[in-house]
């Protein structure tokens, strides 16, 4: 067997291996051979091996004992040399992280797909066509164009719609669109104000001309002013006519009476079928016992849309 010795101080990086396995002096004794440099080596019982090898020799080393059938597992790594290669590690951790980073941010900034939703989504082709023509097609980065600003030129490009969402999804476009049946004026130079035709609670506002009197999330009555026909130039209020849409989010309840206590489907479909065209965002059913038949409340709360111009 051959003499044991201690790691030298010029060998910069070690290897610690434990091997486990039956003749370990033939297995010392083979690696001699083969011009394996061993150092530090400890036997512990008949077969188990402590024991520390260079690192450029560590991939020969771990090749013969695998060839051999020993069981070897490595404990650790050692050397003067070590914190440069922990820091060398460490960097293509760093790397690694800021290339998966950055790949993740591109993916995330490509548009993979557009989708449809709302009244006017049969208009998709059309609006399809104006993006094409704008440059937005799969793989455009959401980088190069502004989402607010598309909402304006897709509303401005086509009549029959009222109003236009785009909002980023993932990597996904959604657009909702919706048709112009709840226009309350139109452009004919006379049109000064933007009232309420219902109670509801402001989602979006949009003023194009005019002074919008309200902001999003103030709950309005039937009638309220939304929008007034005047702006404010060089410090003097100038009466204007007015080009603007504002949303909001109504809420409208159904009652429905069935003899058993498994119509809550069927009373949610009756309460959509009342709001037919609307576009709901949020429903709820309550149930309550009377006598011998049972009262559904449908409260049901949907997107309307008012604009003028």
């Amino acid at each position: 067997m051959r003499k044991n010795k201690n790691c030298r101080e010029n060998i910069a990086l070690t290897c610690t291996y434990k091997v486990e396995g039956l003749n370990l002096d033939r297995f010392i004794n083979h690696l001699k051979k083969q011009g394996v440099s061993l150092y530090n080596i400890k036997k512990i019982g008949n077969n188990r091996l402590i024991v520390t090898v260079s690192f450029n020799q560590s991939r020969k080393f771990f090749a013969i004992a695998k060839e051999l059938c020993y069981n070897i597992k490595k404990l650790r790594d050692g050397g003067k040399a070590l914190p440069i290669l922990k820091l060398y590690r460490l960097l293509g951790v760093f790397i690694g992280c800021v290339l998966i980073s950055g790949i993740v941010w591109f993916c995330n900034d490509v548009l993979l797909g557009v989708s449809y939703s709302g009244s006017g989504s049969l208009y998709k082709r059309e609006v399809s066509a104006y993006l094409t023509e704008r440059g937005i097609i799969p793989y455009t980065r959401f980088s190069s164009f502004s989402t607010e600003r598309l909402e304006d030129e897709i509303l401005a490009s086509n009549p029959h719609l009222s109003f236009v969402s785009c909002k980023k999804v993932g990597s996904r476009l959604v657009i909702d669109l919706e048709l112009s049946k709840d226009k309350v004026g139109t452009l004919n130079g006379d049109v000064y104000s933007l009232n309420s035709d219902t109670d509801g609670v402001v989602e979006k506002v949009k003023v194009y001309r005019g002074t919008s009197v309200v902001k999003i999330g103030d709950s309005v009555k039937e009638g309220d002013l939304l929008v007034d026909g005047y702006a404010v130039v060089k410090e003097q209020t100038v009466k204007i006519n007015v080009i603007a849409s504002v949303t909001l989010i109504c809420q409208k309840q159904f009652k429905f009476t069935f003899d058993t206590k498994l119509g809550g489907e069927r009373a949610l479909i009756f309460a959509e079928e009342q709001l037919f065209g609307k576009e709901i965002v949020d429903s709820a059913v309550t149930i309550t016992k009377n006598g011998q038949k049972y009262d559904y409340i449908v409260t049901l709360s949907y997107r309307h849309v008012l604009c003028v111009g």
